[in-house]
């Protein structure tokens, strides 16, 4: 369905109601964060990247503005939507990268009297204003597998679970398989709803096995292939009745079988997913990512691409995700930044039809118990949260 003539475009996003499940992918331009809230009020935020490189010309503009960094925009978006304000359930990492948790390199307040110090950057800057109860990422406590890492982001990020886990937050590495590890907290029993554990650190849940994938060849850690990070992100499939959604950071790369071939991570991954209603792309939909064996299974209505480079649109991407030769069916593609130049320079591309003109935050809207859904784009220029578009209403047909 087209780009809705909804009375509610031009006035203020109304919100989550209990029973609706809201899934808002936030712009910031420096980065990616993703905010949940699922049917009982129970919330999680996933990612909160802030990369700014001074030096780098294909940034996208940073919005409300730059005043602040992306970690402040973020906690405050969460404290304008989130029905507990600034109390939220979970944070997920989805791997450790700097523009899903935060870049210290660049100047940014710096911790004093903690044990360790750290940079108020990403998610240790949303952490000063928003209490999370548990934190999920894919390596807690030891950080040692697939391979150690040596980076100062990741340095900066460790020093700051250590100190929130010094001080009440409860940390956990994400279980690959479960369905359980992450659930609702108030009103269980009284929704159809699990949030399923789909990959980690290159291990994959095919089935009832759990297949590490990193552990199919010794060239995946000898230093054959380049260390890559995108390839342990966190996946996972969330699903409320019949409607299903899918997330997993910037999962992208390939890796060898015990045959010496190599294959696409991705594909497998969505193997084991399975349709879904809406996708949040990998990897920005970046050159490496959303390969036509994942396309090809995870079959979405609809497509999300958190956006701050403009390299993030990418014409063979974007028409691997419009095929109808991998899939039959209507889809739309929401860019959470569309940049003129390139909106202008693609106009005639076959694939432009189903993008959407406008950028802003993308809200998923899933409602009538999990029956049927709406997406929404609202303005991301300051913090009035107007909508934009609205596209729907469209029925689930993933989960079942």
């Amino acid at each position: 369905m087209a780009c809705s003539s909804s009375n509610q475009i031009g006035r203020a996003y109304r919100g989550w109601h209990e029973g609706e499940m809201d899934l808002h992918h936030i712009y910031t331009g420096r980065g990616e964060s993703n905010f949940m809230i699922f049917p009982d009020g129970t919330s999680m935020l996933v990612d909160a990247g802030d990369y700014d490189p001074k030096d780098y010309p294909l940034m996208t503009v940073a919005l409300p503005n730059s005043r602040r960094r992306a970690g402040k925009w973020i906690a405050r978006y969460i404290e304008r939507v989130n029905p507990m304000k600034n109390h939220v359930d979970y944070m997920m990492i989805s791997h450790f990268h700097s523009d899903h948790m935060g870049d210290s390199i660049n100047a940014a307040p710096y911790t004093k009297g903690r044990i360790p110090n750290y940079v108020l950057t990403g998610i240790a800057e949303v952490a000063e204003y928003v209490d999370f109860s548990e934190a999920i990422d894919r390596g807690f406590p030891n950080y040692n597998y697939p391979y150690p890492i040596h980076d100062r982001d990741f340095n900066n990020y460790i020093n700051f679970i250590k100190w929130k886990a010094r001080n009440g937050l409860k940390c956990e590495q994400f279980v690959v398989g479960s369905r359980k590890q992450i659930r609702l907290k108030y009103k269980a029993q009284k929704y159809d709803f699990h949030i399923e554990n789909l990959a980690s650190n290159g291990e994959v849940l095919l089935g009832n096995e759990r297949v590490r994938c990193y552990d199919m060849n010794p060239k995946n850690t000898d230093g054959t292939l380049s260390p890559n990070e995108n390839t342990n992100s966190i996946a996972i499939k969330v699903c409320y009745g019949p409607f299903a959604y899918y997330t997993g950071g910037d999962l992208s790369g390939r890796l060898y079988d015990a045959s010496n071939r190599l294959f696409e991570l991705d594909s497998l991954v969505a193997l084991t997913c399975g349709k879904v209603d809406v996708c949040k792309a990998n990897h920005h939909a970046y050159r490496d990512a959303m390969s036509a064996g994942f396309i090809a299974d995870i079959r979405a209505r609809n497509y999300i691409i958190p956006v701050w480079d403009y390299a993030h649109i990418q014409p063979a991407v974007l028409s691997r995700m419009d095929s109808r030769l991998l899939y039959p069916g209507d889809r739309n593609i929401f860019p959470t930044e569309l940049p003129e130049k390139l909106a202008t320079k693609y106009a005639n591309e076959s694939w432009m039809k189903d993008v959407c003109k406008y950028g802003g935050h993308v809200v998923v809207k899933v409602y009538d118990k999990g029956k049927k859904y709406l997406v929404y784009v609202l303005s991301a220029k300051d913090e009035s949260m107007i909508v934009r578009a609205v596209y729907g209403p469209f029925k689930s047909n993933s989960n079942r």
